[in-house]
């Protein structure tokens, strides 16, 4: 190995020698380093600017958007129980108005009518009531005069029904036949008694009379008096008859009328090269059956339009002997009421006279006491089962659960009230807490909704349809138009029930602290890094926000100052405790959910939230 080598190899050491030596020199440390190094950082100071604000403290609840007054149509049974659909006027989204037609059951209309007051009991001659007068004032709207609108159903009442039924296309609920026979044997009832005491009477000084000739006499009488009204009711009958005959031997005409014209016209079109039903040129013997049946129609017209005229001389013909015979019975009435007197005559003798006239007397009242009871009952009237009142008109169709020819039981259609309404119930405990007339908020930022509303109901008592049994029914009313995709949805309503009515200095809970005394105080950090505590009292907490209400008791509080909430101490994780911890002096912390009809988000929790707001 030569020298320079030898130095080379010399210089290479000394240098890693050097290097090592500046790396240990970097990273030894004096104690007193060390010591410097161990000591923490200094703490920080974590503060927030006191506020000037309004607070106010809210009841959460869900509201569901519904169409107010919500009423069932019912399937009401016809007279003969059948409940048969035979017209349905209505589709959802149509209005029902006041004196229109619901629902059409086995060809008889279901009208409805506005009214407070349910349909209990048919409407007719007679009866007395509200219900009388309720439906007097729906007709007197609807342009039917009732003559006095009061509690009695009279004649008048009767025309205006009458008018109505008519005008909707129906035809009204008249007396019957049996009705009429009834009303008719009544009212010769009391013609057979007032005859007996004008007799009585005036054969009271004529003298006695056997038993058994008064009896004959009478008899006599009486039948003929009954003859006569048989011979009114079988002419009523007869003429009836013909007529109605008559009346078809036209309705077959006009019928008739009809299948000739479509025979000419199918044989006009095969005359012209064109069978009507199949649309080739004709055949002989199609165009030979196609004037068969134009003959054949014309021919059964002629014969009806030559029968017509029998059927109308056959009525002239029943009238002119009906008439004949009525002539006849009261002409036998007639003789023997003449016959009676001269029979009395006979007699001079008083035999019980008195006793007779009496008697007479006490017929007399029981026969026409009879008939006005009678007369009272009869008449045109209105059946339960084609009238309803709903509270308000007109109505909005929801649903119709029914088409012509169904026979269903129950609902026939579901109607709404036009305007909207919001349901919701509140707990037990915040019952106290909401107030009739207190406005609120109804939102939700998914559907861009931001109402207004007014707390228009709030129950008494808890239950109900639309609350559960711990849970009080409150009803709202919004006081700005919601949007139809809102409809039927169910929201986030806030309503306020205490408010500082103004800005206030308001703080967050952390920055509360309490003092030896009890009393709560804040601290302030000021100019140059001091910190002054501040003594003040609290007022409203609004927890959604974590503010409290304060106002200094001495010293200087504004909004702007920064108070302390807490400090930045890397040796918190290790210490067991301050003696100046941050203490909330006012109240228990709280877990917030919303409360409602029902939950917000497919939740199951249905307690109530206290919020508050700024």
């Amino acid at each position: 190995m030569n020298r320079r080598t030898i130095l080379a190899m010399v210089a290479v050491v000394a240098v890693l020698s050097a290097g090592i030596g500046w790396v240990a020199g970097q990273r030894i440390k004096s104690p007193a380093e060390i010591a410097a190094d161990a000591e923490p950082p200094a703490a920080s100071l974590i503060t927030v600017p006191v506020e000037e604000r309004e607070l106010s403290t809210s009841v959460i609840i869900r509201g569901q958007i519904e169409f107010d007054d919500a009423a069932e149509i019912p399937v009401k049974p016809g007279p003969s129980g059948a409940t048969i659909i035979t017209g349905v006027t209505k589709a959802p989204g149509d209005q029902l108005l006041e004196g229109e037609v619901a629902i059409e059951v086995a060809s008889r209309p279901l009208f409805v009518l506005e009214g407070e007051l349910p349909v209990f009991r048919p409407l007719g001659p007679g009866v007395e009531g509200p219900d009388v007068r309720q439906l007097e004032e729906a007709l007197s709207r609807l342009g039917y005069s009732p003559g006095t609108v009061d509690d009695v159903y009279d004649n008048a009442t009767e025309e205006a029904v009458s008018a109505f039924y008519r005008a909707a296309g129906y035809s009204p609920n008249e007396p019957t036949t049996d009705e009429l026979d009834q009303l008719e044997s009544a009212r010769q009832r009391v013609r057979l008694a007032n005859e007996s005491l004008r007799s009585a009477r005036a054969n009271a000084n004529s003298g006695g009379i056997p038993e058994s000739v008064r009896l004959q006499t009478e008899q006599s009488v009486r039948q003929s008096e009954e003859g006569v009204a048989d011979a009114k009711t079988q002419r009523q009958r007869a003429v009836t008859a013909a007529v109605a005959e008559r009346d078809g031997t036209v309705a077959s005409i006009n019928n008739t009328k009809v299948s000739l014209a479509s025979a000419e016209s199918r044989l006009a079109g095969a005359l012209a090269g064109t069978h009507p039903d199949t649309g080739e040129p004709p055949t002989d013997d199609e165009l030979a059956d196609l004037q068969f049946d134009r003959n054949d129609q014309k021919a059964r017209l002629a014969e009806l339009e030559k029968f017509l005229p029998v059927t109308e001389a056959a009525i002239a013909e029943t009238k002119l002997q009906q008439d004949r015979a009525v002539v006849d019975a009261e002409a036998n009435w007639a003789i023997a009421v003449a016959s009676r007197k001269e029979t009395y005559a006979q007699y001079s003798a008083d035999n019980g006279s008195a006793e007779l006239i009496r008697a007479a007397e006490t017929e007399v009242r029981s026969a026409n006491e009879a008939l006005a009871k009678l007369d009272s009952g009869i008449g045109t009237s209105f059946p339960s089962n084609e009238l309803l009142f709903l509270p308000q008109l007109p109505r909005e169709v929801q649903l119709v659960n029914v088409r012509v020819g169904d026979t269903p039981q129950g609902s026939a259609m579901t109607v709404t009230g036009s305007g909207l309404v919001i349901r919701s119930s509140v707990s037990v405990a915040d019952r106290p807490l909401v107030k009739e007339e207190v406005e609120g908020l109804m939102e939700d930022s998914n559907l861009g909704v931001s109402v207004r509303v007014r707390v228009a109901f709030v129950a008494d008592s808890p239950g109900g349809p639309n609350a559960g049994a711990d849970r009080f029914a409150i009803r709202l009313e919004p006081l700005d138009e919601i949007p139809e995709d809102a409809y039927n949805q169910n929201l986030r309503v806030t309503l306020p029930f205490e408010s500082t009515g103004g800005a206030v200095l308001a703080v967050p809970l952390a920055a509360l602290s309490a003092g030896a005394d009890g009393s709560s105080r804040v601290q302030v950090e000021r100019a140059g890094g001091t910190v002054e505590t501040v003594s003040v009292t609290t007022g409203l907490l609004a927890r959604a926000l974590g503010l409290v209400e304060v106002t200094p008791i001495d010293g200087g509080l504004v909004a702007g100052d920064r108070v302390i909430v807490g400090r930045n101490n890397p040796t918190a994780e290790t210490d067991t405790g301050s003696s100046d911890s941050t203490t909330d002096s006012t109240t228990d912390s709280t877990t917030e959910t919303e409360s409602g009809q029902e939950p917000a988000s497919g939740g199951s929790s249905d307690s109530t939230v206290v919020e508050a707001g700024g």
